[in-house]
């Protein structure tokens, strides 16, 4: 054991000793005292194999680590509460990644220049449009902490801000702001726009083939893209979609192809290539993915060119070392767990998986390669290339599942095969747009001509994803419901989403929570709690309700809509409309009317804008109904008022339910005491304040609620909510944001 481990360290040192150091920092992450023995246990393999000097060097370069991520910690704690503590104050900072945004608000990370905070990594939130990295900016505004995320499978933000430094968030007084950009930031800036638009020139900038080429070459995500993101994720080819390292060794190959071509000597073409690597990197906004990638290039041609043993896995080992040092928190990250995790595994297990697909590229018995002939030898290049791609796959694929699970909660296994399918059309792609970038400043038309055959790679490309991730088994959710499990979201400013999810697999939404909340929290919690709408509930029309139909049924493959929508000509209610007649079943369920969301629960349709109930607002036309859930009742009245209050009570039906599920009419009263009482709930879920003049008529009416018995579970403190229903029958709340739980028991 000990002889063989000494050949491994001689053979790879500086990946064993990065590894064992990202092991102690991780160890320390969990407790503090486990990553001191880490320490300790680090250096005692390391004695064995390489001597006590290098064993004592590994531990305290462990321990070095363990303290600079505390320190970073405290400090990083103590700016926050005292940043946050500032309120209104003005702030001075320099922006140090591409401003994005869209509909007038945008934001970026700065740095802090002056003052007692200078340097501090701060999240800066303006208005107008995005400005380029290096931008000055000067503005009073609001400083204020990093928020928790509300709302279950959401991505926490505020812990990726944290990992990568950021203190705080300073939101911006637009109109007492100035932004001054210096004169090679707005080059920079430029440059970076002319690339966008030479490879994309001449098509439609909405289309899909304008989303594939961003997200590939550029890396960009568009606000209306997590449809393309569902394909590629559930097809497990996610790193061929966005810039990752695969990207920038690509590029490498294409320049080095095109000076071989040109003669340029092997000592000239290696600096070109490292250079090639790195502007490619800056130019797609300085991924970690892209930065690692271009950095192990270096590394591994360097090594190359100065005539030394080449090893792709000491070469991970010295850039992440180096990186650690610079900031060891940075291994905190899914990414760079993810980007550094798979190049691990390719170099760990591609040898391994040759010989799983050896018999790809088995030669003939009794004709060796140089006696074939052109086809044959074409033929045989052919079979050992895709063995190879099959082997690295295989690797990768494996290697980033533990991950990909703990992360995301899913596996891909269909990777493997959607992986090898998808490069060589990502290296078409990625190769005509450098082509048609560098023709169009001299030859415009070239250059659309190019990008409009670059269109059909794209959508070749969304549809080879698409194919892939839509094949039974292509991926599995390790996340999906253990039980029948409804989910409450807790979205403010008028906005409302819930989704009903069985142990069967089908998932049923009520309301889409506006286009912001849909895209920005709840499609990415559906897709990591492994929830997948195949039906929906649309209550009313209301901004903060709906979501146009293309993006939605761009996120989630709906079958079936009940709709309470009312509008005119040209609103998002028309456009659901025409879709119905087109492609998915929607129906107006009236009073009476009984909706099946599976596992034998089903709603039944208390009130509805079908019935004729006419007012002044939409909130006047809602659709009311109540869940049937294993014999509990809980009453969704979305943002319906006294107006429709009234005509539930003067109906004669039966309206008692366990519980409200409460939203908040803009400007009349609801839920008045005549309501409740016919209801008489056990439990009332409010939402969040919307910031309208009926929030401080619902805090009135909360004391007269608890006087009545009446629990009330406010999502302002709670967060959004996932509802379950106990072995004996009681509902289970447990309060996202902080950590409650509330018991509904049976009457």
């Amino acid at each position: 054991m000990a002889d063989a481990l000494r050949r491994l360290w001689v053979k790879r040192p500086l990946f064993l000793l990065a590894a064992g150091v990202v092991a102690v920092i991780g160890l320390g992450g969990i407790d503090p005292r486990l990553g001191w023995i880490g320490c300790a246990l680090l250096a005692v393999p390391v004695c064995i194999v390489a001597g006590w000097k290098t064993g004592a060097a590994a531990m305290a370069l462990a321990a070095l680590l363990l303290v600079e991520v505390g320190w970073r910690d405290a400090r990083q704690a103590a700016d926050e509460a005292e940043l946050s503590g500032l309120g209104f104050s003005r702030a001075d900072a320099r922006l140090i990644e591409d401003g994005y945004g869209q509909n007038g608000v945008w934001s970026g990370t700065a740095r802090l220049r002056g003052g007692d905070f200078d340097g501090r990594k701060i999240r800066w939130v303006g208005l107008g449009d995005p400005p380029p990295a290096g931008t000055e900016l000067t503005a009073t505004g609001v400083f204020g902490a990093l928020g928790k995320e509300r709302n279950p499978g959401v991505p926490d933000r505020s812990e990726r801000l944290r990992a990568e430094g950021v203190v705080a968030v300073f939101r911006a007084n637009g109109m007492r702001g100035r932004q001054w950009i210096g004169p090679f930031s707005e080059w920079a800036g430029e440059l970076k726009q002319a690339f966008r638009e030479s490879i994309v020139a001449g098509l439609d900038e909405d289309g899909l083939p304008v989303k594939v080429i961003g997200a590939v070459v550029l890396g960009e995500r568009s606000p209306d893209s997590l449809g393309l993101v569902r394909d590629f994720r559930e097809s497990g080819t996610l790193h061929v979609f966005t810039v990752s390292g695969m990207h920038v060794m690509m590029l490498g190959s294409m320049v080095w192809f095109a000076l071989k071509w040109m003669g340029v000597p092997r000592r000239w073409a290696i600096p070109a290539i490292i250079v090639a690597m790195f502007a490619y990197a800056w130019l797609t906004g300085n991924g970690p993915a892209a930065v690692r990638a271009a950095w192990m290039g270096a590394v591994f041609l360097g090594s190359f060119a100065l005539r030394r043993r080449t090893d792709l896995l000491n070469a991970l080992g010295a850039v992440l070392l180096v990186s650690l040092l610079f900031d060891p928190r940075m291994i905190r990250m899914p990414g760079v767990q993810l980007s550094y995790g798979v190049v691990a595994a390719i170099g760990l297990g591609t040898a391994v998986a040759r010989r799983c697909f050896a018999w790809i590229a088995e030669e003939e018995a009794f004709l060796p390669a140089s006696e074939m002939g052109f086809w044959a030898r074409g033929w045989l290049g052919f079979r050992r290339k895709l063995a190879e791609a099959f082997s690295v796959s295989t690797a990768a694929s494996i290697g980033s599942a533990p991950l990909s699970a703990f992360h995301f909660g899913l596996v891909a296994p269909i990777s493997v095969v959607a992986t090898v399918a998808l490069v060589p059309m990502v290296y078409a792609l990625l190769a005509i747009a450098l082509i048609s970038s560098l023709l169009h400043p001299f030859w415009n038309s070239g250059s659309v001509f190019l990008n409009r055959g670059n269109a059909f790679v794209a959508e070749a490309c969304a549809s080879t994803a698409k194919a892939f991730a839509s094949l039974p088994g292509a991926s599995v959710s390790v996340r999906s419901p253990e039980a029948d499990t409804l989910v409450i979201y807790d979205l403010g400013y008028g906005a409302s989403a819930a989704c009903f999810a069985s142990r069967a697999g089908n998932s049923f939404l009520i309301d889409l929570g506006g286009e912001f909340s849909l895209e920005r929290e709840i499609g990415p919690s559906l897709l990591k709690l492994g929830m997948k709408p195949d039906s929906a509930i649309l209550t009313h029309t209301d901004a903060g309700h709906l979501a146009a139909p293309g993006l939605v049924m761009e996120m989630f493959p709906l079958r079936q809509v009940a709709s309470g929508m009312t509008g005119s000509q040209g609103s998002v209610a028309q456009k659901w409309a025409r879709l119905g007649a087109e492609t998915i079943r929607i129906s107006e369920p009236r009073r009476g009317d009984l909706l099946d969301f599976g596992a034998g629960a089903w709603g039944e349709i208390l009130l509805s804008p079908a019935d004729g109930l006419l007012g002044s607002v939409a909130d006047d036309k809602s659709l009311v109904f109540r869940l049937h859930w294993r014999d509990r009742k809980i009453l969704f009245t979305g943002d319906a008022g006294r107006l429709s209050e009234q005509a539930l009570l003067e109906s004669g039906i039966d309206l008692r339910a366990d519980v409200i599920v409460a939203g908040l009419h803009e400007s009349e009263l609801s839920l008045t005491e005549a309501f409740v009482a016919a209801v008489n709930p056990q439990v009332i879920v409010i939402p969040r304040p919307a910031g309208c003049e009926m929030d401080l008529y619902r805090t009135s009416l909360e004391k007269w609620w608890r006087k009545e018995g009446v629990e009330v579970i406010d999502q302002m403190e709670t967060g959004g909510l996932t509802v379950t229903v106990g072995e004996e029958g009681e509902l289970l709340f447990q309060g996202f944001f902080d950590g409650s739980q509330t018991t509904v028991p049976v009457r």
